[in-house]
């Protein structure tokens, strides 16, 4: 025992400089340490800010139950918007009308034929002669473009128009709104 006492004596000073390197180190690993608490924590109270000091397990499962409402609203959403899609497919989306004179003692191009077409080209032709005496106005139906009954020259224009969507040689892009016409 007396020689390791003897030892310790005769190097105290290299343990004493060890020592000291050691506290530095473990003084700079402190810091180190309490840098990276800090910013934990700045984290911590950001992710908390406004939760009323819950602790972060109920922030997740509050959050996650939100998240499911959102996506099944957002799934209801998809669902109707599909069906309003499937409806408007079947509505009245493209119409094509020609004014003319059906005689010639008449004037101001009083008679017209108008085409009301679905989306599916599916609708019919409506067409209004107009004499000096009488008014008749009579329908034939459209199917995929086409109709079973034998089209005048103007409807055959009706329904051109409507099936290219154009009027008057432009072609109609949006919703009355928009105004869009190239």
């Amino acid at each position: 025992m007396r020689e390791v006492l003897d030892f310790i004596k005769a190097n105290s000073h290299i343990f004493i400089i060890a020592t000291m390197i050691l506290n530095t180190i473990l003084f700079a690993l402190l810091l180190l340490n309490y840098n990276v608490t800090s910013n934990l924590k700045d984290k911590y109270k950001r992710l908390v800010k406004g939760t009323s000091n819950k602790n972060i397990e109920g922030i997740l499962h509050e959050n996650m139950d939100k998240i499911e409402e959102v996506n099944k609203e957002l799934d209801r959403l998809k669902n109707k918007a599909n069906i309003l899609d499937n409806r408007l497919s079947f509505c009245i989306q493209k119409i094509g009308i020609i004014r003319y004179s059906a005689f010639n003692d008449t004037g101001s191009d009083l008679s017209f034929s108008i085409a009301l077409l679905d989306n599916n080209d599916d609708g019919i032709i409506m067409t209004g002669i107009h004499g000096r005496s009488e008014s008749i106005t009579y329908a034939k139906p459209i199917k995929e473009g086409k109709s079973s009954y034998s089209l005048s020259i103007e409807e055959i224009q009706a329904l051109d128009r409507a099936k290219d969507n154009t009027i008057d040689g432009r072609d109609i892009k949006g919703s009355r709104r928009s105004k869009e016409v190239s």
